[in-house]
């Protein structure tokens, strides 16, 4: 593809720090596209990375297919998501993770389908889930459409009972480039970025849902660092609310809706929430994020009696009260923190990693009275023996009385 020459399709994939999955995606999809015969471009956007990045970048800049870009500085995974997209040349364009890799044939179906019906601004998919580590595979999709779904330029009343009704998520997008330059810009507060570029696509457009999907998206990964979906399902969830109530305003402009219809959207929004609140309480769980998980129980049990079981939150908010007095014991001086030898490993294997990698069992050598003060972290008031008179005591008892 001449440099000249403006592509069907746009890969828009935003990078950071990750050049062994970086460089699968990119051969997938160059060797994947050129077999289908299509003018294609890959937008590769690298938000500052430290590793390798930039110079496989440049190792591939040769190829005609191939965009790339660096930012200034880091700017994090939305706006660097929106960087990318916006610098699409391509008649459609579709963003993608860097650990992604979409379904070629699928993509190629739904441009069919765009090209021949105009008015279609954006299709939407659910994704299909994959297990990344050795061994793993397909998993499902995220979310299950039995058949297309079809809302209509300002329809924002259908949109919105379709999100509600089904629990979709419209997070993968193939937009046509004229709705994209209109619909996707800079990450905006209170709002999850996927409802708010979708209600702006729909302002302009029609947006589709289609059944199948048309991308592979890592849910699980033997990458030590957090997938950005599952990021999202455990610290932006609360912003899943600003989503729909961002798309329910646009909704309730139609003033032919019953005046009933304003009131009615509270339960069903707080139930849509309460879904995703389960979703994160268990990530945070998995992750041994004890103090999250805690407070993520009593979000939710201001509208669900008992979101768990009482010895399920009983152990929660011990280990909360546990990994806060270590968090603040870890604090204290910079130095590994001092284990009463009655606290057993079990419960100190349930603490996150981030905890566990600064404490110790076996207490420094003495030295003199200018020792640096220690940290210890205790269960009963005669631990240690002999404390300096600087060293910093925490109670793990009166830390848990503090998560009622």
């Amino acid at each position: 593809m001449s440099s000249a020459e403006i592509p069907v399709l746009s890969i828009c994939v935003p990078t950071f720090n990750r050049q062994f999955l970086l460089e699968r995606n990119i051969n997938f999809h160059l060797d994947a596209f050129r077999k289908l015969d299509i003018p294609f471009e890959i937008v590769i956007v690298d938000d500052c990375s430290t590793d390798d990045t930039a110079a496989y970048i440049q190792s591939i800049s040769h190829h005609p297919e191939i965009s790339a870009y660096r930012r200034a500085r880091n700017s994090g995974f939305i706006s660097n998501y929106a960087f990318a997209m916006q610098r699409a040349r391509g008649h459609f364009a579709v963003f993608l993770g860097d650990d992604d890799l979409l379904i070629p044939e699928k993509v190629v179906e739904y441009l069919h389908i765009m090209v021949d019906d105009r008015r279609i601004g954006m299709i939407q998919a659910p994704w299909l889930l994959v297990d990344g580590r050795p061994g793993g595979g397909d998993m499902q999709p995220f979310y299950h459409l039995s058949y297309p779904s079809r809302h209509t330029k300002g329809d924002f009343h259908s949109m919105l009972e379709f999100i509600l009704e089904r629990h979709v998520f419209p997070e993968f997008m193939i937009i046509r480039r004229d709705i994209l330059a209109r619909s996707i810009s800079s990450p905006t507060p209170f709002i999850f970025w996927a409802f708010l570029y979708t209600t702006r696509a729909l302002d302009k457009a029609d947006v589709l849902f289609m059944p199948e999907p048309f991308a592979r998206v890592t849910a699980v990964s033997d990458d030590p660092r957090l997938q950005q979906g599952n990021k999202e399902c455990m610290f932006q969830w609360d912003s899943y609310r600003g989503g729909l109530e961002y798309l329910a305003s646009q909704a309730l402009r139609d003033n032919r809706l019953p005046p009933e219809y304003r009131g009615s959207l509270m339960p069903r929004i707080t139930d849509f929430m309460l879904q995703r609140q389960a979703v994160a309480m268990r990530l945070h769980v998995n992750a041994q994020n004890w103090v999250e998980a805690y407070i993520m129980y009593h979000r939710m049990a201001a509208y669900h009696p008992t979101p768990l079981p009482a010895e399920s939150y009983d152990q929660i908010r011990k280990l909360a009260g546990i990994a806060t007095a270590a968090t603040e014991a870890i604090a204290f001086n910079g130095e590994p923190v001092i284990l009463e030898p009655i606290i057993d490993d079990a419960t100190i294997n349930l603490l996150s990693p981030s905890i566990r990698e600064h404490l110790i069992r076996e207490e420094p050598q003495a030295g003199g009275y200018d020792r640096k003060p220690r940290a210890y972290l205790r269960f009963t008031e005669n631990f240690p023996a002999n404390p300096g008179p600087k060293d910093g005591m925490f109670d793990i008892l009166t830390y848990i009385e503090q998560f009622a």
